[in-house]
């Protein structure tokens, strides 16, 4: 039986190392940075393209039954990204619907899972943050940007 030398173990070992480092990534499919997380396909709406996304549900509230929200989110041909967000109070007078309008921006960001899509609706005024989640909803995010304690309470589905 032959002995293999310390020479030729560590050829080995090198040859195995360079063999795993080659099947790295593909160089022709661009890297994405770190601080660029990869877009969560298919739920996102197109980077480039104009489109229009409704979410609606109910959100919590501390004086009345709830909040019946229904979000639309538009992108034109030429990239102008507008919104409108209606707000009914549940249960309250007469005079409770509430609407506003202007414009979004969406933030490619970091969570704690993960990549993270999050829409800044009116970043000019009043500044609502919400979260695309994996199932196509959207979870409001506090005044900050970051998840609220019931999550799931704060949630729009898409129709």
């Amino acid at each position: 039986m032959a002995s293999i030398t310390s020479f030729g173990k560590l050829s080995f070992i090198f040859a195995l190392l360079l063999a795993l480092a080659a099947c790295g990534a593909d160089p022709g499919e661009p890297a994405l940075p770190d601080d660029e997380p990869a877009p969560l396909s298919g739920l996102a709406p197109p980077d480039r393209e104009a489109f229009v996304r409704t979410w609606q549900g109910v959100l919590p509230c501390s004086d009345c039954s709830g909040i019946q929200t229904r979000l639309t989110l538009r992108r034109d041909d030429q990239g102008g990204q507008d919104f409108e967000l209606e707000e009914t109070f549940l249960g309250a007078d007469d005079g409770n619907v509430f609407t506003l309008a202007g414009t979004w921006r969406q933030v490619r960001q970091r969570g704690d899972a993960g990549p993270a899509i999050v829409f800044r609706i009116d970043p000019e005024g009043a500044d609502h943050w919400f979260e695309l989640q994996p199932d196509g909803s959207l979870e409001l995010l506090d005044a900050q940007g970051a998840p609220r304690a019931d999550a799931v309470g704060h949630r729009l589905q898409r129709i």
